[in-house]
This record gives C-alpha cells, sequence and structure tokens, in this order.
C-alpha cells in the first residue's frame, strides 16, 4: 500500500509532468529568486549597527559586478544561451574588498540590471541575478565564518577561506545553471552537469587564479598590475578556444554518430533517425522532415512526439512557396548575426527539392557560421539517403512485380513450377508428422482440340480447367499449371496418405464435365499420378518426379489415377547406381572444371572466371551438372564434392597470376552447405595450401537457398569475410527475399540474371529492373555483373548502364582450363582483350545513356 507521503509526491511528480516547459522554468526561477530574496535579507539583518564600507570600495565592487557578467563563452541550449562569465574572479576580489554581506546585498541587483539593459529578457535577467546573489550568499557564509579582516592573502589562512567561499560560488551556480538547462532540454540536471564539469573547472582554476594573482599583485607590487590585462587576455583567448574545440569536437562527433543511424532503407526509420539526430546535433526545441509529394506518395511532414514518429499530410500550397514569415531558408537566412526562431535547410535530389529539414526554436538564436555549414551537409546527408530509400523501394516494387510475374502462370493465374517446387519445399520441411501428396494431372485429348479449334479454343479450355481445379481444392493447397496441358495440386497436412485418393478421385470427377466453347461442347478427361511424402519420396525433386512415373504410368489407362509404386519404377535403380559411379568418381579424378571467362566492360579485359563442374564419365562422355548435382545432394557426398570443386578452381586461379594482373574465380556453393559450420576453415585451408590470396576468391551463393537458416548462414558467411573472400549473390532478383537478404548480409556483387539479361533490349520492364539492379549495386558499393550475355548489343547496353562485368556465350563459353590459359596469354601470346560494340541508340536505350 502507498503512504500519503508517496501519494503526495507522485501527484506532485504528476502535475511538474503536465507543465509546459515554460511553465517549469518559470517555477525554478521563483524558488531561485525567493532564495535570493532570504540570503538578501539575512545579509541585510547582519549588518545591522556595521560600519559601512567606504566609499572608493562600493564603487569598485559596482564596477566589478557588471564586468563579471561580461560573458566570457556561450553555450546554446535549444532558444536558450547560458553564459560563462568572470563571476569567480569578482567574488574573490569583492570580499577581499567590502564585508561579504556587502556584496551578497549589490550582486542580485546590479547583476539584473546588466542583463536587462542587454535585453535579455526579464526571466533570463531575474535568474541571473537571483543566482548569483544565492551562490555569492553560499560562499559569504564560510568567508564571514572562518576569515579574517582585512584579508591578506599572503596569509594562508586568508588565501585557503577565500578559496573555498569561491569554490562554493562556483558549485552553486553550476548546480543552478544545470537545473535550469535540464528543465529546458527535459534532461536529468547532473547529465548537464556531467557533459560540462571539465569547462567548469577549467573556468573556475582561470577566475580564481587571476584574481587571486591580482590581489597578490596590490600587496605585494601594485606596479606589476600593468601586466595584468594581457594575463586575462590570454585567459579569455585559452577559454574561448578550448569551448570552440570542444564543441567542434562534439558537434562532428554527434554528426558521425547521426550519418551513421541514417544508414537505413525505410523513410520512416531515416526519418525518425533524421529527426532525433538532428534535435541533439543543432540543439533545437523541434524538429520536422518535410516531405514533397512525389509519384508514389503525397506531400508529408514527419515529426517525433512522446517518442512515437508521426507523419501528416503537408498541403502542397504550403510548401510550394507561401512562406510564413517566421520561416527562414537556409539559403536565405543571412548571415550568422541574424536571429531565426525556424530555419529551413532544403534536401536536393537530382530532378530538383524533395524537402527540407526543419529546425525549430521556442525564441530567436543565432546559428553561427559553423552550425550553418555542418546543417547544410546534414541535410546533404538525409537527403541521400532519402534517394537511397526510393531508389530500393522503387527495386523492391519492381521484384515484387516480377517475383509474381516469375511464379504464376500468365494465362491461368496460377503457380507455376518455380512456385509450387517452392512451396512443396515448405511443406515438405514442417516437422509435423503428417503426410504430403502431390497429385500431377495431364490433359487428355488436348493437342487434338488445341490442332482442330485453334489455339484460342486451347487457351479457353485451359482457363476453365485451372478455375475448376481451384474449386475443388481445399484452403491451403497450391493448385499449379506446370505448361502445356500438365497441372499439379500439392494437398499439405493429410493424416495418412491413403487420403490423397479422394482428392484425385474430386480431380477426375470435375475434369469429366465437358467445358462449352462456342456452342460446342468439348469433352476433357485427365490422368493423374500421385506421390506422397515421406511414404514415397523424402524430398521435393523426389516427390515431382515420382508423382511423374506415377502420372505416365495412369497414362496407358486413360481417365485414370494412379498412386507411386516403387516396384514399377525403373529409374530408381538408374539413380542408386548413379551415386555409387559418383563416389569413385571423387576418388578417380573425374571431377573436373571448366571456366566462363568474366570480361570487364570498361575495357574488355578478362579479370576473372566462374568454375563450372563437369564430370568426364568413363562410359557416358562428360556429363553437365544437371546430370549429377541432384544426386551429390541427395547422397550425402556434398562436402567431399565442394571441397574437390573448390580445391581445382583455386590450384588453376594460382597459375593464372601475373605481376599487375590478378584474375579471381568464382566458385557456385550449395545451399547445403551454407549450413556447414566447418564451411570457412575449409576454405581457408584450401586457400592457404595453394598460397591464393583470399580476396581472389569469390563464392557465388542465392538468396533464396539460405533463407531457410538465415542466422546460420549469415554466422557463415560473416566467418568468410572476415578471411577476406569475397561472396556473390547469384542469379538476383529471383528469388523471394532479394531486399531482405541484402539488408541483413554484406556482400561484394550482384549479379544480374539471365532471364533479365535476355530481355532487356526488347522489354521496358526488364530494362527498367537491369538498370535499378545496377544502382543498386553501386549504392551498396558492389560489383554488378551481368549473366547470359549472348550478343554484342547487350554488352554494348550493360556497358552504357554502367554494369562493371559480364560473362555469355558472346563472349566465351564454358571452356577448359587450358584454352583459358590462351586467352590470358599465358601460354606466350597475347592476353585476349574483347572489343566492346559502341551502343545502338533505339529510343528505350538512348533515355537509359541519356
Amino acid at each position: 500500500m502507498t503512504s500519503p507521503a508517496g501519494s503526495r509526491r507522485a501527484g506532485l511528480h504528476a502535475r511538474w509532468q503536465r507543465l509546459p516547459i515554460t511553465g517549469r522554468l518559470h517555477v525554478v526561477v521563483v524558488l531561485v529568486l525567493l532564495t535570493a530574496v532570504l540570503a538578501m535579507t539575512g545579509a541585510a539583518l547582519s549588518l545591522r549597527g556595521a560600519e559601512p564600507p567606504e566609499m572608493w570600495q562600493l564603487l569598485l565592487v559596482a564596477l566589478l559586478l557588471p564586468l563579471s557578467e561580461r560573458a566570457l563563452l556561450h553555450v546554446r541550449f535549444g532558444a536558450h544561451q547560458y553564459s560563462f562569465t568572470w563571476g569567480e574572479a569578482c567574488v574573490v576580489i569583492g570580499f577581499a574588498t567590502v564585508a561579504p554581506a556587502w556584496l551578497v546585498l549589490l550582486a542580485g541587483p546590479t547583476v539584473t540590471a546588466v542583463h536587462l539593459s542587454a535585453r535579455r529578457g526579464w526571466l533570463k535577467s531575474v535568474f541571473n541575478g537571483a543566482a548569483f546573489a544565492t551562490s555569492t550568499a553560499v560562499a559569504a557564509v564560510v568567508v564571514q565564518l572562518f576569515g579574517t579582516t582585512p584579508y591578506r592573502l599572503t596569509q594562508p589562512r586568508d588565501a585557503v577561506v577565500l578559496l573555498v567561499g569561491v569554490t562554493l560560488f562556483s558549485a552553486s551556480s553550476a548546480v543552478l545553471t544545470s537545473l535550469v538547462v535540464g528543465v529546458a532540454q527535459q534532461r536529468a540536471p547532473r547529465e548537464v552537469l556531467a557533459e560540462n564539469l571539465r569547462m567548469l573547472l577549467a573556468i573556475w582554476a582561470g577566475n580564481v587564479l587571476a584574481a587571486l594573482s591580482m590581489l597578490v599583485v596590490v600587496e605585494t607590487s601594485p606596479v606589476l598590475l600593468i601586466g595584468v590585462p594581457p594575463v586575462m587576455a590570454g585567459v579569455y583567448a585559452g577559454y574561448r578556444g578550448l569551448l570552440s574545440a570542444r564543441q567542434e569536437r562534439d558537434m562532428w562527433q554527434q554528426f558521425e554518430a547521426a550519418t551513421r543511424e541514417l544508414n537505413q532503407l525505410e523513410e520512416n526509420d531515416i526519418a525518425r533517425a533524421a529527426i532525433s539526430r538532428a534535435v541533439h546535433l543543432f540543439r533545437t526545441d523541434r524538429v520536422e522532415l518535410v516531405l514533397a509529394a512525389n509519384g508514389r506518395r503525397p506531400g508529408r511532414v514527419y515529426a517525433v512526439a512522446d517518442d512515437d514518429l508521426v507523419c501528416t499530410p503537408l498541403a502542397d500550397a504550403f510548401f510550394s512557396g507561401v512562406v510564413r514569415t517566421t520561416y527562414v531558408e537556409l539559403a536565405s537566412a543571412g548571415g550568422a548575426a541574424d536571429e531565426v526562431t525556424c530555419i529551413d535547410a532544403p534536401l536536393e535530389g537530382p530532378k530538383g527539392r524533395v524537402g527540407c529539414l526543419r529546425l525549430m526554436f521556442d525564441g530567436p538564436v543565432k546559428l553561427n557560421a559553423r552550425e550553418r555549414h555542418v546543417l547544410r551537409t546534414y541535410a546533404h546527408a538525409v537527403s541521400t539517403t532519402l534517394l537511397n530509400a526510393a531508389l530500393y523501394d522503387d527495386v523492391r516494387a519492381e521484384a515484387v512485380r516480377h517475383a509474381y510475374e516469375a511464379a504464376h502462370d500468365p494465362l491461368t493465374g496460377l503457380a507455376n513450377r518455380l512456385l509450387l517446387q517452392e512451396r512443396t519445399r515448405q511443406a515438405l520441411a514442417e516437422p509435423d508428422g503428417s503426410s504430403t501428396a502431390l497429385l500431377l494431372l495431364d490433359l487428355d485429348h488436348f493437342k487434338e482440340i488445341n490442332d482442330t479449334l485453334g489455339h484460342a479454343a486451347g487457351d479457353f479450355l485451359l482457363q476453365r480447367v485451372g478455375e475448376r481445379l481451384r474449386a475443388v481444392s481445399a484452403p491451403g493447397d497450391v493448385v499449379s499449371r506446370l505448361g502445356g496441358d500438365e497441372f499439379a495440386l500439392l494437398v499439405p497436412g493429410l493424416k495418412r496418405p491413403e487420403d490423397a485418393a479422394p482428392v484425385a478421385e474430386r480431380l477426375l470427377k470435375v475434369l469429366s464435365k465437358p467445358v462449352e466453347y462456342e456452342g460446342l461442347r468439348l469433352s476433357v478427361e485427365g490422368s493423374v499420378g500421385v506421390a506422397c511424402h515421406p511414404q514415397d519420396a523424402d524430398t521435393a525433386d523426389e516427390l515431382f518426379r515420382r508423382a511423374d512415373v506415377a502420372m505416365y504410368q495412369a497414362k496407358s489407362d486413360r481417365g485414370s489415377w494412379v498412386r507411386y509404386n516403387v516396384l514399377r519404377d525403373d529409374s530408381s535403380v538408374h539413380r542408386l547406381a548413379l551415386v555409387a559411379e559418383l563416389r569413385s568418381a571423387l576418388d578417380n579424378d573425374e571431377i573436373v572444371v571448366h571456366f566462363q571467362p568474366q570480361v570487364e566492360l570498361a575495357n574488355g579485359v578478362i579479370v576473372g572466371a566462374e568454375a563450372l563442374v563437369r564430370w568426364e564419365h568413363p562410359t557416358r562422355g562428360l556429363l553437365m551438372p544437371a546430370d549429377f548435382v541432384g544426386v551429390t545432394e541427395q547422397s550425402g557426398l556434398v562436402r567431399p564434392f565442394t571441397l574437390r570443386v573448390l580445391d581445382l578452381a583455386i590450384a588453376e586461379c594460382v597459375r593464372w597470376q601475373r605481376p599487375g594482373r590478378p584474375v579471381s574465380v568464382a566458385v557456385n556453393l550449395a545451399a547445403r552447405s551454407l549450413l556447414d559450420r566447418q564451411l570457412p576453415q575449409d576454405v581457408a585451408d584450401v586457400l592457404r595450401r595453394h598460397g591464393l590470396p583470399a580476396h581472389l576468391l569469390v563464392l557465388e551463393i542465392t538468396e533464396t537457398s539460405a533463407t531457410s537458416e538465415l542466422e546460420v548462414v549469415e554466422e557463415i558467411l560473416g566467418e568468410l569475410r572476415r578471411t577476406g573472400i569475397e561472396i556473390s549473390v547469384d542469379d538476383f532478383g529471383t528469388g523471394y527475399s532479394s531486399l531482405a537478404f541484402l539488408k541483413r548480409t554484406a556482400v561484394n556483387e550482384l549479379k544480374v540474371d539471365r532471364s533479365f539479361v535476355a530481355g532487356m533490349l526488347t522489354s521496358d520492364n526488364d530494362l527498367a529492373l537491369v538498370r535499378a539492379t545496377v544502382q543498386l549495386a553501386h549504392s551498396l558499393g558492389c560489383r554488378a555483373v551481368a549473366e547470359g550475355v549472348e550478343d554484342g548489343d547487350l554488352a554494348a547496353a550493360l556497358r552504357a548502364l554502367g554494369c562493371d562485368l559480364a560473362q555469355g556465350y558472346w563472349l566465351s563459353r564454358p571452356i577448359p582450363a587450358r584454352e583459358l590459359h590462351a586467352m590470358l596469354g599465358l601460354d606466350g601470346g597475347a592476353a585476349a582483350r574483347v572489343e566492346i560494340p559502341e551502343p545502338r541508340t533505339p529510343l528505350h536505350l538512348r533515355a537509359v545513356s541519356e
């Protein structure tokens, strides 16, 4: 249960929090003023019956007090500027000249009058006078109790008393100033005090040293006072230099931290970072990020309120030039001496202004030249980050559209083979103990209908079949058109494989109904092959193959369905034999690599090559990867197979090196290799054994192969990067998480997929995607490599887009190592240099090059 005192404290705290900052400042100033009035009343009472000081002493103190408020240094917090003065020196000399109580009486009114005459506002003037009087009273108590009159600094007791007194004056002033700054900035006073402690100590030491030196000089040899002004001038210059260097260092440190925090890809994250950092960097009261309307979003204003990012619409008229009188643009705000309450720093883009960063203050402030320069630089960093984010949005939107098109059949809107394979792998990865059935459907007599009635009738029939299959499928099922007249239905979550039978029966039943086309009734039948995981197959590829085997068995009896039976699958024996032969191939050095050169488009020089594995089978001849890589991944041979390819590629790359002409080698990694924690050490051992510098090895991965166990993959890739090995993202843009993968994983190279490159001269969409991918690569500090360059026009267009490297059949097919030696000039001849033709200038390509 909360005590009554605790409840009262909680209520006071709640009321304090509800007060605006100006109200809180008023409360603090009133409290300090009341304390000063009490101190002055006590000082007046203590002087009853005492002899007044001589007139020259009062005049000296009255002159010193205004001079003491001559500011040494200025520090601004928001619209409030706080000054460090000669106060300590004045207190030391004052205590040595008049009785301490007289100094207390004179200090408050005099200091207040000085500030009011300087037009610093009544609130600030009253606070400065009250704080000076209160701090003087604190010091006066010590001096009055322990000091002797008259003071002689040559006496150790008097020197110590004055030193302790002025120290208390400094401490009291620092606490009161930190209190009011903390209220103004909504910070803890102890945080403000700790931040300025070193500077306060330096000012205290300099003031006390100067005052004590003057008093000692007066007591010993007044002639030496001639040297006091130069000393004071040196102290003044030293203070200003100290603060200037400190402010310069702090500002640029904060600027560096701000630019790091701005490294975001989402506009909301950039806005939050830009606003929060600007508040601290420029010590402003409020900040807004104003963004003009663009093709994607209307004009908007970002602000931070109660730690929440708020986005509000921006009226077009407001941004287009109707500027209120209190708002001044940075470019037209005049000199550093101009006072402003709001300043707009323009955010410029390649096509004009994209917005502004708006700093707002509760009162007039003066931004010095350094602050204005930092503000311009900071605004440029914000605009650059926003432009990069916009580019990221463009690429992401294009990638989403292209990913949808790449995953769906354009005629029926059903999932295509790629998406079906992906969903099948996901379903098989669920450890729920259920069965997953894959049903492959082939239409009977479709060719006759298509040839007799034409493609329009065939397309109409395929669309109606797709609609029927979608209608009989359950939520969670995946209906797909694989191509031609082949369809598929993926049914996950079956309790037992026998439950696939009624699904197959429903498919045959719905297909048996005729389709009406222009008055004709078209009879449609189909053959269905069924395979189930895990009963019939362990992997997605195996499930597809076995469902296909069952479908062809069903076609022998049209209009039926067949479940896969291993006893009727002749190809499974072939697979087992191939696994055994692959083990022997690794032992007998039958695994070789061919190399496809990579050419630098700027000059046509070969700067690298991609290693492509081949199997020199003793009876079947040269086998391509498609013939055996799948078997490798299913048979547990991935690690020895990968190490063999790496060993061959790295050993060959060592032979390519010549002084001043490094040539790198790229090796593809299987998805399973990215989950092998031993991989980084294995690669490092191979590099060390052959003596190849790590930066000449490029490991190619695909983003889709790395997303199932992303944390493990990131850890392994991080170890590889720390070794110095470069990472390349192969087939970029064809996966479902390309940009998310780049956001979390640093890479050195993006490879534009051949499907985009092939169509860039005829498809505006493919051209835009290739251009955006090249720009994204450069924005991330990566190389852009184009695959599948089949002719000179493509090479010329890619060079015009700024693409760095290219590979493809027009440049060179994959070739054995000895042929690559000749191209590199290692056999004594000249190194090959590819001549990149000048780009043609069709309309869409001219727009790109411009």
